[in-house]
């Protein structure tokens, strides 16, 4: 059996429990696998007992009833949908113990409001994965909350390696920083796949097309990264014409303040939820 990577170690004793297995939670197990954890230290919990034996089937990973004493971990990894995280952390109350990490990755759900089900001396994190994470090249935005350790900073960032790079930031920019980079896939693809085209028009075969296409965009935004040039001297480099960065700028924006209003909207649907439950 193949070993686990070097960059999982400081999950390498830990016990991992999965809870929702949609989108990032698939990208969660397939990265894992990828990287070779032992399949025995990560466990899928689901409402669903019916569901679970179809995931235990699929993956080839134990499942346990969410509700059951047998859905336990040192690093639980909360992946449903925004409005079902509060409810998720509020039905493993009496299994939460000092020492434990949770990570929810749900957008709209403040460090805040997590730290309100979650006891004293569990450490918090947030990760906003995105697409470019199902091949260990996402771009995932982490804001760190109570009870942080250096160990379970390190089991974070572990966890962030398996999905690609990660910048840290304060828990009020994660909506900004979810309508950037959704907003930025968006647009890039288009321009992509326009110049696919404009490649196809000119005799090139398809694969040809795609890839100049792709190897030109990453090699710009690589032209960026790798050297301390400002964008007007790139710009510089070549006679055609610059898109309007301006217009690109409020784009990206506006997507910026709809993941904002889309957060503030779950909150109140949260906030909407206690009342009905204390009353």
């Amino acid at each position: 059996m193949p070993l686990p990577s070097p960059i999982l170690d400081p999950l390498i004793h830990r016990r991992l429990a999965l809870i929702g297995v949609g989108v990032i939670g698939r990208i969660l197990i397939q990265r894992l696998q990828f990287l070779h954890f032992p399949r025995r230290q990560l466990m899928l919990c689901d409402v669903d007992p019916e569901r679970g034996a179809r995931l235990q089937s699929e993956f080839g990973l134990k499942t346990c009833p969410l509700a059951d004493d047998c859905c336990r971990a040192d690093i639980w990894l909360i992946a449903t949908p925004p409005g079902a995280v509060l409810p998720t952390l509020r039905a493993l109350a009496d299994r939460l113990r000092p020492g434990q990490l949770v990570i929810s990755f749900a957008a709209g759900v403040s460090l805040a409001r997590l730290e309100s089900e979650i006891p004293m001396g569990v450490a918090v994190a947030r990760i906003m994965p995105n697409a470019l994470s199902l091949i260990g090249r996402g771009v995932n935005p982490v804001a760190y909350g109570r009870g942080r350790t250096l160990q379970s900073m390190a089991e974070v960032q572990a966890i962030l390696n398996a999905l690609g790079d990660s910048i840290v930031l304060e828990d009020e920019q994660m909506n900004w920083a979810v309508g950037l980079t959704g907003a930025a896939m968006r647009w890039l693809l288009p321009v992509l796949q326009g110049m696919t085209d404009a490649g196809l028009d000119a005799g090139l075969s398809a694969a040809d097309a795609r890839w100049l296409a792709a190897k030109m965009m990453a090699g710009t935004a690589a032209l960026v990264l790798e050297t301390g040039m400002s964008f007007d001297e790139i710009k510089a480099l070549t006679s055609v014409q610059a898109a309007d960065e301006e217009a690109i700028r409020r784009i990206f924006r506006a997507a910026a303040h709809r993941a904002k209003e889309l957060a503030d909207e779950m909150t109140r649907v949260i906030d909407g939820e206690g009342d009905k439950t204390a009353g």
